[in-house]
């Protein structure tokens, strides 16, 4: 059964229709979403784009997953990677704007953190945005998110480092008498980790966490093969 939550189905990439990933190409050329993300907007032709995001999906380590509202309408992708022993890192883009500002980057955050917990089995989940992306922030802390510490980016822009445990998002989910966390789950106390960083990744946006660059990789490798 595909992860949901609220108005939030979410579907493995293999099965984003043609018209979604039109959408998704979009996205990755967004100025606006670039921007959060720390990279240069997407140039890559569709059919390339499709193949290169389809084989990083099909890797041991990460979880790849189109966002769709209730309407089934594409209007996202939101993914774990650096998926290794009982962590992993989340990454997202919200790129729809009209559906910005609306609360679905906070639902489909939950849908996933539903799966990585109770059917991958991980301990922790981990983030990266930059400091001036307060929208991020918000859904994320929606989520359960809580921040750990900032960095100093090679870009000279902050990055927010956040995560959220199991025992956090389940004790929520006890307290509120349901079966996915609520909003205001706390963070269990642990020894500071580090964290794996995404390399300047592209699926972050509207409601973003870097993503490990996928597509921008592919871009560069193309390029110096001309």
């Amino acid at each position: 059964m595909d992860p949901a939550f609220g108005r939030v189905r979410l579907r493995p990439l293999e099965e984003l229709r043609r018209e979604d990933w039109r959408r998704v190409q979009g996205h990755f050329r967004d100025p606006e979403i670039a921007h959060l993300n720390g990279t240069p907007p997407n140039r890559l032709p569709l059919w390339l784009l499709r193949r290169v995001l389809k084989a990083d999906a099909r890797r041991a380590d990460r979880a790849t997953f189109g966002v769709y509202d209730e309407h089934d309408d594409y209007i996202g992708t939101v993914e774990l990677y650096d998926l290794r022993g009982r962590s992993a890192t989340l990454g997202i883009i919200i790129g729809e704007r009209s559906h910005w500002n609306r609360g679905y980057g906070p639902e489909a955050i939950h849908a996933l953190l539903d799966h990585a917990f109770r059917e991958l089995g991980l301990d922790t989940v981990r983030l990266t945005t930059f400091a001036d992306n307060e929208r991020a922030q918000a859904a994320f802390r929606k989520a359960g998110f809580r921040e750990v510490r900032r960095t100093e980016a090679s870009s000279g822009r902050t990055d927010v480092h956040m995560e959220i445990w199991r025992d956090a998002w389940t004790a929520a989910a006890a307290r509120h008498g349901r079966g996915d966390a609520a909003p205001d789950a706390p963070r269990r106390e642990e020894p500071r980790r580090e964290e794996p960083r995404g390399a300047g990744g592209d699926e972050a946006g509207g409601d973003g966490a870097r993503g490990d660059g996928a597509a921008e990789r592919a871009e560069r490798r193309a390029a110096n093969a001309r």
